[in-house]
């Protein structure tokens, strides 16, 4: 909704509410004195306090200052709406970037000061509008679709209501219109003076049961955030705050497989990554617990590296040792629990360990016995060789 459209519901509403009475003029033209409906409106007016900016209004770099000022005649919610928004730089009083006024504004300024998120909204809608501070261009906050913010939804309803990931990350949360709340992240960039955002829902899954990585006697919880085709697994201690956490994405240099497992009744990590290059691949496995701030106390690592350029004459396959890591691995994840996985593109979690399916060797890791996986190891050689050795 425009300003131009609230300004007009304003008016409507106030009119309906017989708050405001038109002024008849008298046939000479001279206006008549107030009526009793005007007078009071005027007073309200003139004792209502203008809506001022909230939030940080001086960047973090001391360098610019976001107010508002001016009033316009538009009383809404016990506020008066101001004429503009702007942007000042702090030495000079130059205006550098201005808005229209609105019922709120909230400002959120990122760590160095590239960015401003201003939240603008009125009785029944809100915008949330993000400024870079080289070009003084904006972009304004959609949905993922494309659409705009439904109404009634807003984004003062939650603490924070924004928070900068980073320098070019922006968290968003609103209200749902359900007594519930759904959260966006934006991801900015700025092209040829111009700065444009992508929007994704960010997504928060509380994975069942507790565990206790760090020893210590008090329970934790595992949530994993997805943002897109990345995801982050965090250990949560039981305060709530995170102890641990790992990315994991959807590209290949981003696949990462994270489990639960328990020895001697103490509950550890394994991180898995049967990481896949041009012409061989490396394996690695860690079994780890962790500290009372969240820092990785090893308890056993292994790998190994092994020649998968099946096409290649000279082509060299370990056989023997490469089963012998994965029946390490098969071990360790026998009574585990997969958290959170991307390998091979796909998004799992929550599954028993040794469902992980992983090229080249499929299912192998759920055989059950050391014999039937090396056997796998020698089949996967042989459906990529011919019967001369080469393809």
């Amino acid at each position: 909704m425009k300003r131009e459209q609230v300004i007009g519901l304003c008016v409507l509403l106030t009119l309906t509410a017989g708050v405001i009475c038109g002024v008849p003029r008298s046939p000479a033209g001279r206006e008549e004195a107030p009526s009793d409906g005007e007078r009071a409106y005027m007073e309200m007016l003139a004792a209502a306090p203008l809506a001022a900016v909230e939030g940080e209004t001086i960047s973090p770099d001391q360098r610019f200052l976001v107010r508002a000022v001016g009033a316009t005649d538009i009383c809404v919610s016990g506020v008066r709406v101001p004429e503009k928004v702007q942007v000042v730089d702090r030495s000079t009083e130059e205006v550098l970037w201005e808005t229209e006024g609105m019922v709120s504004q909230e400002a959120l300024w990122s760590p160095e000061s590239g960015y401003l998120a201003l939240a603008l909204s009125a009785r029944t809608w809100c915008s949330v509008m993000v400024i870079e501070t080289e070009h003084w261009t904006s972009w304004e906050f959609t949905l993922p679709d494309g659409s705009p913010i439904p109404e009634y939804t807003f984004p003062a309803y939650y603490e924070p209501w924004g928070e900068w990931r980073s320098a070019y990350s922006l968290d968003l949360t609103f209200d749902d219109g359900n007594e519930g709340y759904v959260r966006y992240t934006c991801y900015l960039y700025t092209e040829q003076g111009q700065v444009t955002g992508e929007t994704w829902e960010r997504t928060v899954e509380t994975l069942p049961g507790s565990y206790d990585f760090n020893h210590d006697g008090q329970p934790e919880t595992v949530e994993i955030t997805s943002v897109g085709s990345a995801h982050t697994l965090s250990v949560l201690d039981a305060d709530g705050s995170t102890l641990w956490e790992e990315e994991a994405h959807g590209a290949h240099a981003g696949w990462t497989s994270i489990f639960a497992c328990s020895i001697d009744e103490q509950d550890y990590l394994i991180r898995y990554l049967p990481t896949m290059y041009q012409g061989w691949a490396e394996y690695s496995l860690q079994v780890f617990s962790l500290n009372a701030v969240g820092g990785e106390q090893l308890l056993h690592e292994s790998d190994v590296t092994w020649d998968c350029n099946f096409r290649m004459e000279g082509h060299q396959y370990d056989v023997e040792a490469l089963t012998d890591f994965l029946w390490e691995v098969h071990t360790y994840l026998r009574d585990s629990t997969l958290l959170m996985s991307t390998e091979d593109g796909e998004f799992q979690f929550n599954l028993p360990g040794l469902q992980l399916e992983y090229y080249p060797f499929g299912d192998a890791l759920e055989l059950d016995s050391r014999e039937a996986l090396e056997e796998a190891v020698r089949r996967t050689e042989r459906e990529y060789m011919g019967e001369d050795g080469l393809l």
